[in-house]
């Protein structure tokens, strides 16, 4: 059964859906009443016979790499592991069999799959990459284990249940949107990037429990930040924040009307100049850094033969970072400011006509590249090197 540990929203909707099952008979014994067909490497059953939809529950293969196929004996392949839901009782149910879970490094999901069942592919210790499909919906524990997985890609409206990924460590972790599940990361994030696609609204701090982010990165266009419900002391030691319209809003537990269980604290915001950022970092004593760049875009760019290439040329743009933090004792804010290298991107194309596309960014007042004609932009942005 699932318990309700936390008196917040989140838990309320869990406790109701919890009631609701109690009403729903044969949920545990789903996996158990299927009848399974092999078509190759996989072991698969029929979710659906009208809609002609499957769950594959195991792959017999050594390969490091495994490509998951989106279609079988003329079915869709629609969900992987054994049926289970968020109410269900996870004790009767069971991993993905076959000889993958020994050998997998890299597994690739495809479109047609919209869930990876509970514990399906749990203590994939060899398992190091995986590739999601928008939309897809992670189960409890569904990857529960998988602890060489370190580089962690969610794309757009990835759902994940409780305890679904692999928990400590992560090297790097890029979301698109919330994800509301609870006790989903622990440990130390190195670097978490935020990457807009619809949504421009992230609630980050639900799924932490006694996390450290090193590094959060959040683009221009978030227009708001919100770090509220985290389970223990977690910490952000750097925000980048690139949007001058982010708002930013943390442990507002108390103001809502719940018990606070953690808090989430802050080292250092970096950000740009007139940002809401800096309104929220003064308004809580927070050191915060502010970047700025003398010109938006290099007006001259000076272009040579050489050999097969061009040679490009640009008289640097200077770029300076105001730092300021708050003395306790003097009450009074400390600042200071110095010049640092100018981030270029850099923008080609090989001949007159057509567009412009990025082909990559340099601390270097010149490039070398086989695009003739070229186009250099300081970058005035927290997280880009």
């Amino acid at each position: 059964m699932l318990i309700v540990e936390k008196n917040t929203l989140f838990h309320k909707i869990a406790y109701v859906l919890l009631c609701i099952a109690l009403f729903v008979p044969g949920t545990v014994c789903r996996a158990q009443e299927r009848n399974y067909h092999m078509s190759g490497i996989y072991t698969y059953y029929v979710l659906d016979e009208q809609k002609k939809e499957i769950s594959i529950c195991a792959i017999d293969s050594t390969e490091k790499k495994i490509i998951v196929p989106s279609e079988l004996d003329g079915y869709k392949v629609c969900a992987l592991g054994y049926e289970s839901y968020a109410y269900d009782n996870y004790e009767g149910f069971q991993e993905m069999g076959g000889k993958m879970k020994e050998h997998m490094e890299e597994l690739v999901i495809p479109p047609s799959v919209r869930t990876v069942w509970a514990f399906a592919f749990n203590d994939c210790k060899r398992l190091s990459k995986v590739s999601f499909p928008e939309g897809i919906t992670l189960g409890y524990a569904s990857f529960s284990g998988c602890d060489n997985w370190k580089d962690i890609v969610l794309p757009y409206h990835t759902v994940c249940e409780n305890g679904s990924l692999s928990r400590y460590n992560t090297n790097t972790l890029q979301i698109s949107n919330s994800i509301t599940g609870e006790q989903i990361f622990y440990g130390t994030i190195k670097k978490m990037i935020l990457s807009v696609k619809k949504d421009t609204v992230f609630s980050l701090a639900v799924p932490w429990v006694s996390v450290t982010v090193k590094e959060l990165i959040s683009p221009k266009d978030v227009t708001k930040l919100m770090f509220n419900f985290s389970d223990g002391e977690s910490r952000v030691k750097k925000l980048y924040v690139n949007g001058k319209q982010t708002k930013i809003e943390a442990n507002a537990e108390a103001r809502l009307g719940y018990v606070a269980e953690g808090r989430v604290s802050f080292g250092e915001i970096d950000t740009v100049e007139g940002a809401e950022a800096i309104r929220f970092a003064k308004k809580n004593k927070i050191k915060y850094r502010v970047k700025s760049t003398s010109t938006a875009q290099v007006k001259k760019v000076i272009r040579k033969k050489k050999a097969n290439d061009f040679v490009h040329t640009w008289k640097t743009a200077d770029t300076t970072i105001l730092s300021c933090r708050y003395d306790k004792k003097g009450k009074t804010w400390k600042k200071s400011s110095k010049k640092v290298s100018t981030v270029y991107e850099i923008y080609g194309k090989m001949g007159k006509g057509g567009k412009y596309k990025q082909i990559g960014t340099t601390k270097e007042k010149k490039v070398r590249t086989k695009y003739k004609y070229v186009k250099v932009k300081p970058v005035n942005e927290w997280g880009v090197s």
